[in-house]
């Protein structure tokens, strides 16, 4: 198996996880704090569908070896290999804010819930908070992506 196949196996693993994680756990264990996991889970699959790109112009020496930081390659995809795939840019905005997101919630001085809501404070309390439809919605945006990157390397 080549390692953009991998990419995508690893890519399409995690989106089952958060999937799960928000239509069956989430609805039995009543506990919005699984959407910090959820999100996560959105992330990584992000991030594999992204290398499975990258990595698949690598293995046509289209592209050449590109460390392993995230928002270099992200800037790599966004500027060099997106278009020629019909990756939009709202696509590559998406990767970005996700990253953005889970950033924020890594850094943030205090995380609760309520209302049915995550809701992420940071350093100086500026409150970003993450609903379960936002969810569903990120979680739709990344399936679409998914679909996109294995027609690609199919």
């Amino acid at each position: 198996m080549e390692i953009y196949q991998t990419h995508y196996s690893k890519a399409a693993s995690f989106f089952k996880s958060a999937d799960h994680l928000l239509y069956v756990t989430m609805p039995v264990v009543k506990d919005v704090k699984l959407v910090a996991t959820v999100l996560d889970n959105i992330y990584f699959s992000l991030a594999h569908g992204m290398d499975s790109i990258l990595e698949f112009e690598r293995y046509y020496k289209r592209l050449m070896p590109i460390a392993n930081n995230f928002d270099l390659r992200l800037e790599v995809f966004s500027e060099k290999v997106a278009a020629n795939y019909g990756f939009t840019k709202e696509e590559t905005d998406f990767i970005n804010e996700i990253k953005k997101l889970r950033d924020d919630r890594k850094n943030a001085s205090m995380e609760f819930t309520r209302s049915g809501k995550l809701i992420i404070c940071s350093e100086s309390y500026r409150m970003k908070t993450i609903s379960i439809e936002e969810i569903k919605k990120y979680l739709s945006t990344t399936k679409n992506f998914l679909l996109k990157v294995d027609k690609i390397i199919k």
